[in-house]
């Protein structure tokens, strides 16, 4: 899946954590959604993993760093679609996370990135 956690190595925190969209904010995935989006939910770190084989789209500043959040990953014609935040119901309520979400199973499955879209809104809590 590109990267993972490691009993025992990765930490994580029930925590309000910024989400960072990082370059290439052009990715089908977080095309047009807000730079920094606020959570609060359970960052995980470090993972390991080599970082550089993974296309990171979002990242959390955690103990002084900038962590992975959320990644694609390819090898051959198999996709993966990683997020660490989504631990919590409150969470899924959330539509922006929704969104995020609901384009990563999309894309992962090859499929049109909106074509699940306009689930992000239905029976969601606006924040």
């Amino acid at each position: 899946i590109g990267l993972a956690a490691q009993p025992q190595r990765t930490k994580y925190l029930h925590t309000p954590f910024d989400l960072n969209i990082v370059s290439p904010t052009n990715h089908a995935i977080t095309l047009g959604l807000p730079r920094r989006i606020h959570f609060l939910d359970e960052p995980y770190w470090p993972m390991i993993g080599d970082a550089s084989k993974v296309e990171v789209l979002a990242t959390a500043r955690v103990e002084g760093e900038d962590r992975p959040m959320i990644w694609t990953f390819q090898k051959g014609k198999g996709r993966v679609f990683a997020s660490i935040p989504g631990h919590y119901t409150w969470t899924h309520q959330d539509p922006v996370f929704r969104l995020i979400a609901l384009r990563g199973l999309a894309w992962a499955a090859s499929g049109p990135v909106g074509r699940f879209e306009r689930l992000a809104t239905a029976e969601a809590n606006a924040r």
